[in-house]
């Protein structure tokens, strides 16, 4: 009876045996697997495409490592020359903005002629024409005292001729005066010919001068659509030249990597070099370590990379 009590206790305890010796040769299970999620920052080959002026442009080489946002090609020298030529016309624009064009004087107005009385002309006419008159008159009474002694009789011969001198002395003095009276007369012409010619040489003066004035403003006007048109040019011209400075290329890296080949790819019809750079990329986990990619598990050589690619490929 002892006996058959302890049967049930020996199978328990071979049955906890057996589970201990099964869990101890299969091991203790083993939690579900965790799969860590790989946020790859871009290509494994990234090919770009660059347009450089000149080989100098191009900033890196074959081998060189580059970080995001690193300089892969700069046309400098073009940016130099334009940013001189940029300079030049800005300095040009100043000079035009800040140069005056002083605008013609009108020209001065001469005094106003005076016009002349002529009443010293006046008055010598008049008194040469009274001392004509005057001999006209003495000229008719000794005619008349000759006809009248010719008809007395008995006259002396010797006073017929002296009245007959006396008349010739007058018609003399008659001729001096009349003379006298045209000479009068060319002094009023002479003096209205010199004012008339006065006029004239004013007028011509007057006219002489606005026509300069006139010129000298037109050529003003000019200056000025001159100087506008220069300065619409250099400002165009500026503009144009500030538009190609923002058109130069900056090429940046877009990621971290290494520069495994530069490639030429020809020029064309303006100058331009066009090349091909090709950039080998890691990626990086969550955290921001890097990660091998496929491939990479092998142990590097001495001439491959930090990303697991040498020359050769």
């Amino acid at each position: 009876m002892k006996l058959k009590g302890l049967i049930p206790y020996a199978l328990a305890f071979v049955a906890v045996g057996g589970v201990a010796a099964a869990q101890q040769y299969y091991g203790p299970p083993s939690p579900p697997e965790q799969t860590e999620s790989v946020e790859s920052e871009g290509p494994r080959r990234l090919n770009i495409n660059v347009s450089v002026s000149d080989p100098e442009d191009l900033k890196v080489k074959p081998g060189d490592r580059v970080k995001p946002g690193q300089l892969l090609a700069d046309r400098s020298r073009e940016r130099r020359r334009l940013e001189a030529q940029a300079k030049q016309l800005t300095l040009t624009l100043q000079r035009l903005e800040q140069s005056s064009i002083t605008p013609p004087l009108p020209p001065a107005a001469p005094p106003p002629l005076i016009t002349p009385t002529y009443l010293e002309q006046d008055a010598a006419i008049a008194k040469a024409d009274s001392v004509v008159q005057q001999a006209e008159a003495s000229i008719e009474a000794k005619r008349l005292e000759l006809a009248y002694l010719s008809e007395l009789p008995n006259l002396d011969p010797l006073v017929l001729e002296h009245e007959q001198a006396n008349l010739a002395e007058l018609q003399l003095e008659h001729t001096a005066a009349v003379r006298e009276y045209q000479l009068a007369l060319g002094k009023r012409s002479t003096a209205e010919y010199e004012h008339s010619r006065a006029i004239n040489i004013d007028t011509s003066s007057r006219n002489r001068d606005l026509l300069s004035y006139q010129n000298q403003w037109a050529q003003y006007e000019q200056r000025l659509r001159d100087r506008d048109y220069q300065l619409s040019q250099t400002q165009l011209k500026l503009d144009e030249i500030q538009n190609a400075i923002a058109n130069l290329a900056v090429v940046r890296s877009p990621y971290a990597g290494r520069i495994r080949r530069v490639k030429w790819l020809g020029q064309d019809s303006s100058g331009q070099l066009s090349a091909e750079i090709t950039l080998m990329v890691g990626g990086r986990d969550r955290a921001g370590d890097s990660l091998t990619l496929p491939g990479q598990q092998r142990e590097l050589s001495g001439d491959a990379d930090g990303f697991g690619y040498s020359e050769q490929q």
